[in-house]
């Protein structure tokens, strides 16, 4: 069983995900609720769960105040939130789970699945990067979060070349030859990369703007990166990535 503390200042919220959490997530054991941050605390040193389902914004204390009083945390976290699609751009930065009140049954379970597949990464610096968001929106970190199937890792941006889609994954090729499979899609590591000078220029190919070393015009057009690799530019993205390349 997966022990669990809820905590969360609205009485409606906290007792549906309580109901959600019974009803279609067998493998959890909730024990305990708060509705303050200060009982929250209480909750997590007394009962020393694996997983916190926790609000940010509550009175008095924020979320992110739980968590800092706590130096190491053995724990867990999946927010619940109902922060807008620019604010939500933090947790995809960190690499934290997250979920949108009114919160899904089929989110939910969906969620708990990460969690029981997940290796533990380095939640505080995770933390950090997603503090750094809140505290000041609209500045980009300078490390991303990106998890594999076997831990998160923490990159800088203009460190990589290109990413290449994989199905359900991306794989991200870097200046220095590596390359590294992150759980995300092409389509959602672009999100998180487009701040930093990233262009999609093919369904399967985001580039970094920045290592782009020439353009080739042969074949419908394609670019060379860095170190040599050569990508195709999609017929229906050729006009943008011309104009934004001022070729």
């Amino acid at each position: 069983m997966i022990k669990v503390v809820l905590i969360d200042d609205e009485k409606n919220a906290l007792e549906m995900l309580e109901w959600q959490l019974q009803t279609y997530c067998p493998q959890v054991e909730i024990v305990a609720l708060a509705n303050t941050a200060d009982k929250g605390i209480d909750a997590i040193q007394r009962h020393t769960p694996q997983l916190i389902f926790l609000d940010i914004e509550m009175p008095k204390k924020n979320g992110f105040e739980v968590l800092q009083a706590f130096a190491s945390p053995s724990f867990d976290v999946i927010f619940t939130t109902a922060y807008d699609q620019f604010a939500l751009k933090a947790f995809r930065f960190a690499a934290l789970d997250y979920l949108l009140k009114p919160i899904d049954a089929g989110d939910l379970v969906n969620a708990l699945k990460r969690y029981e597949r997940k290796v533990q990464g380095n939640f505080k610096q995770q933390l950090d990067i997603l503090m750094q968001q809140y505290q000041h929106p609209g500045t980009q970190p300078e490390k991303i979060s990106f998890a594999t199937q076997q831990a998160v890792h923490f990159v800088k941006p203009e460190t990589i070349l290109y990413g290449e889609s994989d199905g359900n994954y991306t794989t991200l090729f870097f200046l220095d030859n590596t390359k590294l499979m992150v759980s995300k899609t092409l389509k959602e590591v672009e999100e998180v990369l487009v701040p930093y000078q990233f262009l999609r220029i093919h369904n399967s190919f985001l580039i970094n703007l920045k290592h782009v070393s020439r353009y080739i015009k042969a074949d419908g057009g394609s670019v060379e990166m860095v170190g040599g690799a050569q990508l195709p530019i999609s017929r229906q993205r050729k006009d943008a990535v011309m104009q934004i390349l001022n070729v």
